[in-house]
């Protein structure tokens, strides 16, 4: 209408041009004439203004109330979903839900999502798939079964779904479908009452571990306040770094080599110990423990995972494994083997030095893990059940005892040897264990088979 106006206006005044240049106008008549009928256009060209304006003004809140409307019904429509869902508007996204947000990580960026094509967050390798499924929605066609499509969350990570589009009821203009899609690993669907049930902001803020995230390069895009209290190194400053750029040199290859299987899935998870430099330089040994976002192999997809310091763990092993050394070294010079044993007929080893070589032939390793050897067939055959006996007899008396008996070494010679030891009892009086110590004697001293003192 306001079109219909305008052309008016201008052919009132192209008719007052044209009639002047056609006629002097000269003579009062014919200028009055050419008066006339200007303001006569003029009125009636006003008159038309002041007559649509109203009818337009009333038409207007009324489509403005209908559009109103038709937003809140959309948005009625997304929100009652507890799936994952979006309208869209031919391809572009009119309105989201929560879980939509939630699942792609896309929570507090509603607004950059509305009014984007919906094909920015399907992987490039799905698009084909996804414009069939379009095609047959505006059409009216629905399947069956659900359509397999892979949806990017916001650190690029490809989560395979299963989706399916619905024409939704026409409103004049463009196409309103409705997108729906579950993750086909249950990792990524999170519970609608998470959020209101867990502070987990918090959680995660005051744990004593470094709670990271890797997006699909291996960059760092997330960590928490651990991350400075242990290595010293601002936040802001590592975003966009690698894990491997603070490992220590010789720790550096294991730790890209683990990321880069767990993040193609061809492991699950993994967990390994490594040294990391702090801001002082200094190198400190943490445990991290990372698992691929995603179940696609062949993929690369973000990695998340924390990281504990176990500095004093490997401390307490380096001085434990230390002791140990200084035992073994001190009981390899006693002429005999030291033992623990179960108390059992087999009398098989818990621990034995390496001592055992000279007293019997075999290796500590032999009489440690090898399951057809036990320390019982070593005992002669004749006094196998006089040393349980005997030894079962002294620690019911007194805890320990000393006994003499023969063993048959692993050239086959006959041995006498000498046992002192005690047994190892729980608090409730339970026997545990048995510790002692076994000795050669020499053959010509006795002449007895059984010798308790």
């Amino acid at each position: 209408m306001s079109v219909f106006i305008f052309a008016m206006l201008i052919i009132s005044i192209t008719f007052l041009v044209i009639l002047s240049s056609w006629y002097s106008i000269e003579g009062p008549f014919l200028s009055h004439i050419v008066i006339l009928i200007s303001v006569v256009v003029a009125i009636f060209s006003a008159a038309i203004v002041f007559i649509i304006q109203p009818l337009l003004a009333k038409r207007n809140p009324k489509n403005k109330n209908e559009s109103s409307q038709q937003a809140s019904w959309l948005r009625e429509a997304s929100n009652a979903l507890s799936s994952p869902a979006v309208v869209l508007d031919d391809l572009t996204v009119k309105f989201v839900n929560t879980p939509f947000l939630q699942t792609l990580g896309f929570v507090g960026l509603e607004d950059q999502i509305k009014d984007m094509p919906l094909t920015n967050i399907i992987h490039p390798a799905d698009h084909n798939i996804f414009a069939e499924l379009n095609a047959e929605a505006i059409t009216g066609k629905t399947k069956n079964e659900a359509t397999k499509i892979r949806l990017l969350g916001l650190d690029g990570s490809a989560i395979p779904s299963n989706a399916s589009l619905t024409r939704m009821r026409d409103h004049g203009e463009g196409n309103l479908t409705l997108f729906q899609f579950t993750p086909l690993s249950a990792e990524h669907t999170l519970s609608s009452n998470f959020e209101p049930q867990f502070n987990y902001h918090f959680i995660i803020d005051k744990l004593e571990q470094i709670v990271f995230q890797l997006d699909t390069e291996g960059k760092i895009i997330f960590l928490n306040p651990a991350w400075e209290h242990f290595l010293e190194f601002k936040i802001k400053d590592s975003l966009n770094q690698t894990i491997s750029a603070y490992a220590h040199p010789e720790d550096k290859l294991m730790i890209e080599s683990r990321l880069d299987s767990v993040a193609y899935g061809r492991k699950p998870s993994f967990t390994i110990d490594l040294r990391l430099i702090s801001l002082q330089g200094a190198s400190n040994w943490f445990r991290i423990r990372a698992k691929s976002s995603s179940n696609v192999v062949g993929e690369r997809a973000s990695v998340i995972g924390t990281i504990t310091d176990i500095q004093d763990i490997k401390e307490a092993e380096a001085l434990g494994a230390a002791n140990k050394r200084a035992a073994n070294a001190l009981l390899s010079h006693i002429p005999g083997m030291v033992y623990r044993c179960r108390h059992d007929r087999s009398w098989r080893f818990e621990f034995v030095s390496e001592g055992c070589i000279d007293v019997t032939g075999y290796d500590a390793l032999e009489l440690l893990h090898d399951s057809s050897l036990t320390y019982n067939l070593i005992i002669h055959p004749s006094d196998r059940n006089a040393v349980w006996e005997s030894i079962n007899e002294q620690i019911i008396q007194n805890e320990t005892f000393n006994i003499i008996y023969r063993i048959i070494t692993r050239k086959g010679d006959i041995k006498f040897v000498q046992e002192h030891g005690r047994g190892i009892f729980s608090s409730t009086g339970e026997l545990l264990a048995i510790e002692g110590f076994i000795t050669e004697i020499p053959e010509k001293h006795h002449n007895v088979t059984i010798a308790s003192h």
